[in-house]
């Protein structure tokens, strides 16, 4: 899919949550993870998915960066590290892995190509990382983590699944 990538905090959360943070750096590759991202992920450790993220940035799976320059102003409507993320994305010319539908189209208005956490599941279908992409979908949503049933859908007759 993408060699590099700069993740904002719901992906990193979703796959935090079901233990599957590896899917993201064998399918996209480096993800870079601003500061801004970072501390949203991890202000409570209790928090489902929290350690999973402390412990992939730690191994390096997630590479934390500092946010982009702060003479870049933050984007209007979003929060700190949809902001950090989408302009870190810029300097570096690289996607944003973001699945928030504003941030989404911010980037989108922007040029920044976006991918999300379904596309992530379908690309590891692709590569055999993964053998089904519903048992995620369904672990997602156990865990708290909500796409839209149109998105399930879609990414379930994609995965031919349905």
């Amino acid at each position: 899919m993408s060699r590099t990538v700069v993740a904002d905090a719901g992906p990193l959360i979703a796959f935090g949550r079901v233990g599957r943070l590896d899917l993201l750096a064998a399918v996209l590759g480096e993800v870079l993870v601003p500061e801004a991202v970072l501390a949203e992920c991890l202000t409570d450790d209790s928090r489902p998915g929290a350690l999973a993220i402390r412990d992939a940035a730690a191994r390096g799976i997630l590479v934390h960066v500092a946010d982009p320059d702060p003479a870049c102003p933050a984007l209007a409507l979003l929060d700190d590290g949809e902001s950090a993320a989408i302009r870190l994305a810029i300097e570096r010319s690289v996607p944003v892995l973001m699945d928030e539908k504003t941030g989404r189209r911010v980037a989108s208005d922007l040029g920044v190509r976006v991918i999300g956490s379904a596309g992530v599941l379908l690309a590891a279908k692709k590569l055999g990382l993964v053998d089904s992409v519903a048992p995620l979908l369904e672990s997602f949503a156990r865990q708290g983590y909500h796409l839209s049933q149109a998105l399930i859908r879609a990414v379930l007759e994609r995965a031919r699944e349905t």
